[in-house]
């Protein structure tokens, strides 16, 4: 059985106990909830203070096809680290999961290749000291430090050793090389293990941008129909966090021969990260909009078979029990077809404790 969101204010609570919990010797105009019929009840104004009441307003309602998705990060946005020299790991700076920003080190890696490479720049670097007006000198010097920029080293710390080269003690690093990240974002991956050997082209590390994320879900083919490009997909990321919208980018040209479904992917921004890596999420996709009344969806009271709420009578005190009917719901609203009106105030949070009061199944 499924029941709306009770309301945790304990004074309404009370007043309820003590109208209907054995408490009858308080003056009727002293009770702070008050049976008039089997399907309406009148409160005092302090008991209304602790409802939540919401307005049903006329509005555009969107039709949509729910769905389960995976989160995942687009292959465009996510940056492999490869080792661009062998040697043997000596330090490893970060853990899976970490967010680093662009440049920052990540591993030292122990070279006898990167040890020359340096040492073969640092010579042409005071040699073009020495002789500023020596061209061939010069042409190594750029020689040298291409060879260096191959092997992932950055401008940085190049210029951190050309004070070492004019007498200044070199304390970056030493014979190590610094691996940096490419880019900032998050560690998808992490091979790298202190005393491992590492080999050209090993790689060491994924990062990836979770600024922008994949929405990917499963259609079943009869639905395939409604669905298109650059339709809007909303995700609720949870917590009490705004819905967050994306579009439509792929739909598969293929079904799935073990579930027999078609993957659809959306693009959406992720302010904050809200979603990450590998969770999953329901998503919706819009697929067209009507006029109608809508509800707050919390202010529902479902006890078996039946669906009601609470409307306020216009200009009182009083809460009347109405059957409600809807086509569709959404996450937090529904479209009402039958039972409401325009302008009614319904109990969004509290049904349950007013049907309590008429006696019914809820208490």
């Amino acid at each position: 059985m499924f029941v709306n969101k009770l309301t945790k204010n304990a004074v309404l609570a009370l007043g309820l106990m003590l109208a209907f919990g054995g408490c009858t010797k308080a003056p009727p105009e002293e009770a702070m909830v008050k049976k008039m019929s089997e399907d309406s009840v009148k409160l005092s104004d302090d008991a209304i203070k602790n409802l939540k009441l919401e307005k049903v307003i006329k509005g555009e309602f969107p039709d949509k096809l729910s769905l389960m998705g995976r989160i995942s990060v687009p292959e465009d946005r996510v940056a492999v680290v490869p080792a661009r020299i062998s040697g043997r790991t000596d330090a490893v700076y970060v853990a899976s999961g970490e967010v680093v920003t662009a440049g920052q080190p990540l591993m030292s890696i122990f070279s006898a290749d990167f040890s020359i490479a340096k040492e073969e720049y640092l010579q042409a670097y005071r040699q073009v000291q020495a002789s500023p007006a020596d061209e061939e000198a010069k042409k190594l010097l750029s020689l040298t430090k291409r060879k260096l920029s191959a092997l992932g080293v950055g401008n940085a710390d190049v210029e951190k050793w050309n004070t070492s080269a004019t007498g200044i003690p070199d304390t970056p690093h030493g014979e190590n090389l610094t691996v940096r990240a490419p880019r900032s974002g998050a560690l998808l991956g992490k091979n790298a293990m202190i005393g491992s050997i590492v080999n050209v082209g090993d790689s060491l590390f994924q990062i990836g941008d979770l600024s922008k994320v994949w929405f990917a879900g499963d259609i079943y083919p009869e639905d395939l129909k409604k669905i298109h490009k650059d339709q809007r997909v909303i995700i609720d990321p949870g917590s009490g966090s705004a819905p967050l919208e994306g579009k439509v980018s792929f739909i598969s040209p293929a079904v799935d021969p073990n579930s027999r479904t078609i993957k659809i992917r959306a693009l959406m921004a992720n302010p904050g990260e809200q979603l990450r890596a590998d969770m999953y999420v329901q998503g919706n996709v819009i697929l067209s909009t009507h006029t109608a009344l809508i509800a707050p969806k919390s202010a529902l009271v479902r006890i078996g078979d039946d669906i009601f709420c609470f409307k306020r009578i216009s200009g009182s005190n009083v809460f009347k029990k109405v059957a409600v009917t809807f086509s569709s719901e959404g996450t937090d609203t529904i479209s009402v077809t039958k039972g409401l009106d325009e302008g009614d105030e319904v109990v969004s949070e509290g049904g349950l404790l007013l049907e309590g009061a008429l006696g019914g199944a809820g208490t």
